[in-house]
This record gives C-alpha cells, structure tokens and sequence, in this order.
C-alpha cells in the first residue's frame, strides 16, 4: 500500500474518530442538561412545593435532539434493532439484500433530512407555548440528525465494506 493511501486513510480515521467524539459529547452535554432540569424541578416540586412549568418544554426538547443525534452513533455501535429475516434465508443473495437494505436506510435518512429541513422552514413562524421559542429550532433537530447519520453510514461503510445487520447483543440475527 502506498504511504499516501496509508497517511490518507488515517488521516480519516483520525477525522471519523473526531467526528465521533464529537457527536457522543453533544448527546451527552444534552443528556446531562436534561436530566439536571428535571432532577431540579422534581427536588423544587417535592421539597419547596414549586416547580418551573418550563422545565417539562425543556426537556421534551432536549429529548427530540437527544434521539436524533444520537440515531447515526446508535447505528454505528448496532444499537439499532435489525429485521434480518429475509437476508438470514437468502442464502448466495445475503450480500445482495444487505446492499439493499444499506441503500434503502441511506436513501431513507436523505430524504429525512430534506423533507425535515423543508418542514422546519415551513413551521418557522410557530412558537413553543411557554417559553416562546421559535419551533423551527426544535424541528431543525431531524435534517440535522438524519445528515449526521447519513455521515456516520459513510464512515462506517469506509470501515466495513460489506454492510453488517445492526443488533443488539442477545437478538437474533
């Protein structure tokens, strides 16, 4: 192997690995700042008998950003349940239908995150009911999340090759 293609790929990998720990810091700055809204609005409800109404719009936001971030990462890690049914019986055509399969979720998060940027534009003007934000913030989370799957399929697919089916340990493949 040449020492440009050597350099290149870890060049990549070194990108792939950053874009990696980037993303999971996202989801967990998220994570943490949901869970001390709610952690605090439950000690203000049970201690102090007062709570902030906000707190629950928060979280529910945080929550959307949360799922969508985290979908590319969950993917990459085989977190993701996998019906692999129709590949396991194939048989000489199990390479086939994990193309396939590749393809269509590929081609599923593309137009997830073109029809959810056209619908976060679209719902520009709405704003949420306590704290007055602007929703297309909120919605922005789905072509956000799907592009940022649709790299995390990219790099992984430059790792592994032939597509794998994503499962969690202990479900049947």
């Amino acid at each position: 192997m040449p020492a440009a293609t050597i350099g290149r790929r870890s060049a990549l990998d070194r990108l792939d690995q950053a874009f990696i720990r980037m993303n999971g810091f996202a989801v967990g700055f998220l994570l943490l700042a949901m869970l001390v809204l709610v952690f605090a609005n439950v000690v203000l409800r049970y201690i102090f008998a007062n709570s902030f109404g906000w707190v629950e719009e928060v979280s529910r936001y945080l929550m959307i950003w949360i799922v969508f971030l985290g979908a590319g990462l969950a993917s990459r890690e085989g977190m993701h349940v996998a019906v692999t049914l129709f590949s396991d019986i194939a048989g000489p055509l199990r390479p086939g239908f994990k193309w396939a399969a590749w393809a269509g979720t590929f081609a599923f998060f593309a137009a997830l995150a073109w029809f959810g940027y056209e619908y976060a534009m679209f719902a520009a003007r709405q704003r949420s009911t306590m704290l007055q934000l602007p929703m297309w913030t909120i919605y922005l989370a789905v072509p956000i999340g799907s592009a940022l799957t649709l790299v995390h399929m990219l790099f992984d697919l430059r790792v592994h090759p032939e597509p794998e089916p994503q499962t969690q340990t202990g479900v049947a493949t």
